[in-house]
């Protein structure tokens, strides 16, 4: 006897990124294709109204959240407006889908809203690697990982873009094996497919265009320690060098020395707090290791131009309160 089709609803937020959705989607049109009818999917949203993707495009849907009943899985599809669907209605509309059983899932910054409603708390999930550091301080029951993708035990979280494919290729195969998620992986030209999620943002060595290793070996140095800051000699032992060595190795690679990068990403980290976080702008300095609301206001304006509470009370016009 065939079993019935895993029911998944799509929940769609104002803004969502078009491409995680799909994404998601179309392993599971092609899993249908060679194993029958496996699984059916709906669009909804939380009041009924089509949605406009973050790429402009308006999508319609079947009707609001409430008409989906009890599917098996639910997934929050968001992207850069997903606070604006951090709303009493979608937590209990959320939190009612959770009593009843069903799973859920979070494309993008879908899993900051499941987190905002309290379902995530004590599980691993991941987010688009611009939020993380939002997510980690806004969430500290939330256990986040850097990985494109996270599935734990009835929540399914993605970092956004192609990421939903590796994770409903991996979770294909978890529930029809290997073999099908392989048959649908190659009908995707999907090369990456493998049991390894591996992380949320590119490699450092492309997304800083070098392959000293020791520069490389600096910089992960300097990630893990964006709040609790490292010296220069400090940095320059993780690397395997001298301090003199890792500046003339920095100026060569990246055309600046090595403390001038670590500001920089720090900045980045402050910037993407600001943007995304709840924290206080106080708080965001220190988290983002600044010993001073005035230091940090200094290297912030020198680097984006304006202070960083000036960022936050833009920030705070553009996404209207919950």
């Amino acid at each position: 006897m065939q079993r019935a089709a895993f029911d998944i609803v799509f929940l769609l937020v104002p803004g969502f990124s078009m491409i995680a959705l799909y994404s998601a989607l179309e392993p599971l049109r092609v899993a249908n294709r060679f194993g029958g009818e496996l699984f059916r999917w709906r669009f909804v949203s939380l009041q009924g109204e089509a949605v406009i993707a973050s790429n402009g495009i308006p999508v319609s849907v079947e009707g609001p959240l409430a008409i989906a009943g009890r599917p098996n899985l639910a997934v929050v599809c968001a992207s850069y407006d997903h606070d604006k669907a951090m709303t009493p209605a979608m937590r209990a509309a959320l939190r009612r889908l959770d009593g009843a059983g069903v799973w859920l899932g979070g494309l993008d910054t879908g899993a900051i809203v499941l987190a905002d409603a309290g379902l995530l708390d004590g599980r691993q999930a991941t987010c688009h690697w611009e939020t993380l550091g939002a997510m980690r301080e806004d969430f500290p029951r939330v256990q986040v990982s850097d990985e494109i993708f996270v599935i734990d035990g009835p929540r399914l979280t993605a970092s956004g873009g192609t990421a939903p494919l590796d994770m409903m290729i991996a979770w294909i195969g978890s529930l029809h094996g290997q073999a099908l998620a392989t048959r649908v992986a190659d009908t995707l030209v999907h090369a990456r497919h493998g049991g390894d999620p591996g992380g949320a943002r590119i490699a450092a060595r492309t997304r800083f265009g070098t392959d000293d290793a020791h520069v490389l070996s600096a910089i992960s140095a300097m990630e893990e320690h964006l709040e609790d800051i490292l010296r220069l000699e400090d940095v320059a032992s993780a690397a395997g060098l001298s301090p003199r060595q890792l500046e003339r190795r920095f100026r060569r690679a990246l055309g600046m020395g090595p403390m001038r990068f670590y500001l920089g990403l720090r900045l980045e980290r402050a910037e993407r707090l600001l943007t995304y976080s709840r924290l206080g702008v106080r708080d965001i300095g220190l988290a983002s290791g600044f010993s001073s609301l005035a230091e940090f206001s200094r290297a912030y304006k020198a680097r984006y131009g304006l202070a960083p509470s000036m960022h936050r009370r833009q920030v705070s016009r553009q996404s209207p309160a919950a």
